[in-house]
Order: C-alpha cells, then structure tokens, then sequence
C-alpha cells in the first residue's frame, strides 16, 4: 500500500536510530525520504472498474493486475484491491474494514436461477479488532427481478443471526455483472461497481 514499505526488524532499527540521530543525509542515501511516488500496477486487460464506496464518499478507476480461473482481482495505484467471482465480491485490501473472503457459489445459482429462489448457504469472514478471523454464516434468497436499462436487475437478500444485508447485480443478456451494488462490512457498508469497457 502506498505510504508502506517493508522493512526488516533490524532495518528498521537502523532507520529509528538514523532519525533521531539527526542523520538526514543517511536517510537521503537510503532514498527514505519525500513521498512515495504511486507506482503503475501491471494491467493484463483494457477493462476499467468504476468503484464508489457512498458511506465514504470514496471513489477509484480500477484496472484488472491478475485472473485465476474466474476470479479477477482489481487494483488501484495506491494498492486497493478487489477480488470478484464473476462479478460478485469475494475480498478487498486496502480498504479498512476489510471483506477478507466469501463463499459465493450459492449466490451465482441464484443469480443464474439454477437455485430457484433460494434460500442458498453465503459465508463470508472478517477479522476482529483483535485480528482474528470471525466467520458469519448467511441465508440467502433472490428478491425481486425486473429490467433496467437493457440490464436484467436482480436483488438478492441475505440474512445471519446478526445482521442482513441486500445485493443487486446488472446483468447483460449474457450472465455478465454489469453494474452491481454489494455488501462490505459494517464500517465500509456498500459499494457500486461499474464495468467500462477499454
């Protein structure tokens, strides 16, 4: 992430005691100093992902950096990323209040009508303020489904002991997440996604 750089345990002893040692020519030597320039990821496609977060008012052009099998993984300059299945939201980095993982087969049967209208198992994990992994367990099921714009628009409601939360997701005459509107977290809330093609 920018503003980050690792550093080993003794080297970053070395850069302590260089700073409070007044030693700013050291520092200059070792080009620790200034600010961090973003650097470009490495894009492997021509397509843009438009993402706004509306609790934050945050919002980022994101290019495709890597795809295993049918997960594409987003990134934005400063090391922000998005992992989707198909569309669907499976993590972020970067963000905060991270979505660590999620369970999304159930979800894509719905949206595809292979699971009729649910309700389909949907886990996903977040860590704690401890840093440990908390797994919440949802119920899904598909809500209403009309047309938008050309775009099949399809809600679908999720439901754990602890809270709920609802999803809609575009999709062309294909299958294909245009646009969608999905669950983070409870800090971060929703955000929209929108696919531009390159």
């Amino acid at each position: 992430m920018i503003g980050r750089f690792p550093l080993r345990a003794g080297g970053a002893a070395l850069v302590a005691a260089l700073a409070l040692g007044g030693c700013d020519r050291a520092l200059s030597a070792l080009d620790l100093t200034g600010n961090v320039v973003a650097v470009q990821p490495q894009l492997i496609g021509e397509d843009r992902l438009d993402v706004t977060i509306p609790a934050s008012g945050a919002r980022a052009r994101l290019g495709p950096v890597a795809r295993t099998g049918d997960v594409m993984v987003w990134q934005t300059l400063d090391g922000i990323t998005l992992s989707m299945r198909q569309g669907l939201l499976i993590g972020t980095r970067g963000l905060g209040d991270d979505l660590m993982s999620a369970e999304v087969d159930g979800v894509l049967a719905l949206l595809r009508g292979a699971a009729g209208e649910g309700p389909v198992p949907h886990i996903r994990t977040h860590l704690d303020g401890e840093d440990r992994t908390v797994f919440r367990s949802y119920q899904c099921i598909r809500g209403a489904v009309t047309r938008d714009a050309g775009l099949r628009r399809v809600e679908v409601l999720c439901v754990s002991p602890q809270d709920r939360f609802a999803n809609t997701y575009w999709m062309d005459s294909m299958g294909a997440v245009i646009r969608s509107h999905q669950w983070i977290s409870p800090a971060l809330r929703h955000l929209e996604t929108a696919h531009v093609s390159g």
